[in-house]
């Protein structure tokens, strides 16, 4: 009986270092969503929060982890038709342990992103344009930095996802085609994160995504608003953790979203919404509940 006992309580012990391998889907491709009007310069904050179920099959392992981002971003044309995009972030992730109640925090600076397109269409700022449907495509890149601190096989740090950063300097692809007629509009975006070694312990998986958002624009003189809503589908590659494919990490999820854009004058602000409709992540042991945004910015 003793023995039983000194066992169990070696086990409970240690679960902070067995939580976990299959968290945190943080750390993610850039994901730029509805833009203010085209053509204008913007700075901002946006800030962001997500929440995981890990562990879902084990009563002793089972981890709620939520990931909030305070993010300073901005859009800049320091050439005609070229965009840049800048993301900083910093992040604040919480994990909880279900059965024992043990707390984990972790605040600092994330990994910063820098994004360019090239506007190859656009004829919302063509003034000679008789139709009434409008469209632009932009297609680019960027990569993201290894600026967040990633602590994963140092100092007994266990848990790979559970980092402010990557610990690598990534590789972005992405494309905007947006079409706007009578008020009505339909933006696509798709992108994707090539992502490099994060150090000799860990390498994260490359991951896809691409979202649909449909929007009205209604006009009130100097004021605007914008309702939308859409899907968005993400597809994540297995992590390699030793050079040995982790199983438990990687997935798809599909999220349905909705939002409200508001424009006056030089600024602009909006709230996003995102339920998971289909997921599965992680070998099935990963859980992605509602996700929160919100964000302002100003025009220049």
């Amino acid at each position: 009986m003793m023995k039983k006992l000194l066992i169990l309580i070696l086990l409970a012990s240690q679960l902070p270092a067995f939580a976990c391998d299959i968290c945190g889907c943080a750390n993610g491709s850039a994901f730029v969503g509805l833009l203010p009007r085209a053509g204008s310069q913007f700075v901002g904050l946006r800030y962001r929060s997500r929440v995981f179920d890990s562990h879902l099959n084990s009563v002793m392992l089972k981890t709620r982890e939520t990931y909030q981002t305070a993010e300073l971003w901005g859009r800049f044309y320091p050439v005609k038709n070229v965009q840049l995009m800048v993301f900083v972030p910093y992040n604040s992730n919480h994990q909880v342990l279900r059965y024992s109640g043990t707390e984990v925090n972790k605040n600092g600076l994330g990994d910063a992103i820098v994004l360019a397109h090239v506007n190859v269409l656009n004829t919302f700022l063509d003034t000679t344009k008789t139709s009434h449907i409008y469209q632009s495509l932009m297609i680019g890149g960027g990569v993201k930095l290894a600026t967040g601190k990633f602590e994963y096989g140092y100092d007994n740090e266990i848990n790979p996802n559970f980092q402010l950063g990557t610990g690598s300097t990534d590789f972005l692809l992405s494309a905007i085609h947006t079409i706007k007629m009578h008020g009505w509009g339909l933006n696509t975006e798709i992108g994707g994160r090539i992502a490099t070694r994060s150090n000799e312990h860990y390498r994260f998986g490359n991951r896809i995504n691409g979202s649909l958002t449909l929007f009205y624009t209604k006009n009130w003189g100097m004021f605007s608003v914008m309702p939308n809503a859409g899907a968005l589908v993400d597809y994540g590659f297995h992590d390699l953790k030793e050079g040995v494919r982790n199983n438990e990490t990687g997935g798809v999820s599909t999220l349905a979203h909705a939002g409200l854009e508001t424009y006056y004058k030089r600024y602009s602000a909006g709230v996003s919404y995102k339920m998971p409709v289909y997921q599965n992540l992680g070998g099935g042991e990963l859980k992605a509940l509602p996700q929160f945004s919100v964000h302002l910015m100003v025009n220049f």
